[in-house]
């Protein structure tokens, strides 16, 4: 039985000429990355390959495949052709908030007309739960939250035709009535899952935090002990706090197949936060060294979770790189949205990792509860100071299922129930009565600009790791996109 998950369309035409590009799954923060066919930036969608993986692995590798409709640069009409061409019987699709319209309309035709089961799988589905089946006809069956192993069960049951009322998580009709399973806990084993696929999802199509290519992307954990009220995963994917982690020495063996059969040349550890535990950070730095791996990683990390000893001990098991978020400069913020951060501590891991000659890329939030705009002109002095080699600013988005959503929502502060504008790259879905949404909207592009000289004059400070870049944009690329790239890059700084 053929078996095709998708990563749907991230190309949408729109009706003055403009192509419109999001980045969807393997994103935490779905927005729009550009207005050009092509862009430069492509999260690794982990969930759909680890169940790419874990499908072939069950079923057979040739019997299962994975398409990511936004790497490849498809728009709805390419990417219909290529599952058309391989005629699925049951087609698996994660869908995304911001481009909830076109996602379902394109499920709905996948169903009309190649006849096969959908289904649907993701953040919509884990925040929407019984609603997605019954506004959406065209599909079969739904799963919320963590949804790997409840994928392999549900294709299991559907193939061997048994019963399905035991498997966790799903979501289905039964005698015309929609009926929802207990959401599964989340994988207390990381290590039943296989190697995520990256044979449908090659590294080269993927790049993130990366200073030498290609660059791999690779998880060693899943989840987060805080309880940031924004965070998708925490609230809505896992609904819990709970952290996991893979054995160290799979995480290790992953590494080396992908140094060996791929050619990788960098690691970026997409975990939420790779730093939280010191004990197996210790173990997994000393695993990397006692293998002679000798390949440069950039990881997630936290300020909050860090000291000096264990970010010595990356640097020396080869971390070049480190993103943390720090959101706001306010500590009454910081507080409101549950980040357990202590700005000082920020600037402290900082010096830190410029003394270990470790890169740092920081990231901020403007529109968070309690935001003014005294608050945010604390954040732009901060973001002036702080002693980092790059950052990066976005707009508060409240995702529905999450803390913050619930509170915007009870206090009026919505400014649309159009999931489609929930984007954090497009104007403020949030209003409130001392920071309106058109002042957020200048705020962001004013700190935009400022933190894109800030990269700029990085990209300078280090020229060879920059021409290295480029000349893998050109090899990848062509010359016309990636030029087209760079000058919209320096469009932004200006």
């Amino acid at each position: 039985m053929k078996i095709v998950l998708a990563n749907l369309s991230g190309v949408q035409k729109l009706s003055d000429g403009r192509i419109r590009h999001f980045v969807k799954a393997g994103s935490r923060w779905p927005m729009t990355i550009g207005y050009a066919k092509h862009v430069d930036y492509y999260p690794f969608p982990f969930y759909l390959a680890y169940a790419t993986a874990l499908l072939k692995k069950t079923f057979g590798p040739a019997d299962v495949e994975g398409i990511d409709g936004v790497a490849n640069d498809y728009d709805e009409e390419e990417l219909f052709k290529e599952i058309e061409k391989r005629r699925p019987e049951i087609f698996i699709a994660e869908v995304t908030l911001i481009t909830l319209k076109d996602d379902l309309a394109f499920i709905k035709k996948v169903k009309d007309k190649l006849q096969c089961v959908v289904i649907v799988v993701g953040v919509y589905v884990s925040s929407f739960q019984e609603k997605v089946l019954e506004s959406n006809p065209s599909i079969d069956y739904a799963i919320y939250g963590e949804y790997e192993l409840s994928l392999k069960e549900l294709v299991d049951g559907i193939i061997t035709k048994r019963d399905l009322k035991q498997i966790p998580g799903i979501i289905l009709r039964d005698k015309g009535a929609i009926v929802k399973h207990p959401q599964r806990a989340a994988i207390s084993d990381l290590n039943l899952l296989p190697f995520p696929d990256r044979k449908n999802f090659p590294i080269s199509m993927y790049a993130d935090f990366s200073m030498h290519f290609p660059c791999v992307s690779i998880m060693a954990s899943r989840g987060c002990p805080a309880g940031c009220v924004y965070c998708v995963e925490r609230h809505v994917t896992y609904a819990s706090g709970k952290y996991r982690m893979r054995d160290y020495r799979s995480v290790v063996d992953e590494m080396e197949e992908c140094k060996r059969s791929y050619g990788a040349k960098q690691f970026y550890f997409d975990d939420q936060s790779f730093v939280v535990n010191k004990e197996y950070v210790t173990k997994l730095c000393e695993e990397m060294k006692r293998r002679n791996l000798n390949v440069p990683w950039t990881c997630m990390g936290d300020a909050m979770f860090l000291d000096y000893e264990t970010l010595k001990m990356m640097a020396a098991a080869g971390c070049i790189g480190m993103k943390f978020g720090v959101e706001s400069a306010n500590a009454e913020i910081l507080k409101g949205i549950h980040k357990p951060l202590n700005v000082e501590k920020s600037k402290e891991v900082a010096r830190w990792c410029r003394n270990l000659g470790i890169m740092t890329h920081a990231t901020f939030c403007i529109g968070l509860p309690d935001e003014t705009e005294e608050t945010i002109q604390e954040t732009i002095d901060l973001i002036k100071n702080l002693d980092v080699d790059s950052a990066q600013v976005s707009k508060a988005v409240p995702y529905p299922g999450t803390p913050f959503y619930d509170w915007a929502k009870s206090k009026g502060y919505l400014v649309t129930n159009d999931l489609d504008l929930y984007d954090g790259m497009a104007k403020s879905v949030l209003s409130y009565p001392n920071l309106p949404a058109a002042r957020i909207d200048f705020w962001y592009e004013k700190i935009s600009k400022m933190v894109s000289r800030k990269k700029l004059l990085h990209y300078l400070k280090h020229p060879f790791s920059s021409i290295s870049m480029i000349f893998y944009m050109f090899k990848k690329n062509g010359w016309k996109m990636s030029v087209q790239s760079m000058a919209t890059f320096l469009k932004r700084s200006y």
